[in-house]
């Protein structure tokens, strides 16, 4: 979804919000700073994702509750089998969230 820049009344009322005080300059300036971030945001969102296609079959997943995620170290917990031989095979991995893992959630864990 485009990204627009905002209108120099919408950064005056958003300024104001945050109890700040911004000259016509400063605007300008804001808005000036900000145009090349918004345009390379909408060139990105208009590439082809060229996704890779699933390998391996996984399970839906789901977000773990309270009680099975005490230290909230799960965002998102799924299974995949993964290839029937290999250094890994029959060991538990975690991949972090900020990994692309097809049909998982990202939260661009920090």
């Amino acid at each position: 979804m485009p990204v627009s820049l905002p209108t120099p009344d919408q950064l005056k009322r958003i300024a104001e919000k945050m109890n700040l005080s911004l000259t016509d300059a400063d605007v300008t300036s804001f808005l000036g700073l900000m145009k090349p971030s918004i345009d390379g945001y909408n060139v990105v969102d208009q590439l082809p994702d060229n996704l890779p296609p699933v390998k391996y079959p996984r399970t839906p997943g789901y977000r773990p509750q309270p009680a099975e995620n005490k230290h909230n170290a799960w965002y998102y917990k799924s299974k995949i089998e993964g290839a029937p031989q290999g250094k890994l095979k029959g060991k538990r991995v975690v991949i972090k969230d900020n990994v692309m893992v097809a049909g998982v959630p990202m939260m661009n864990g920090a």
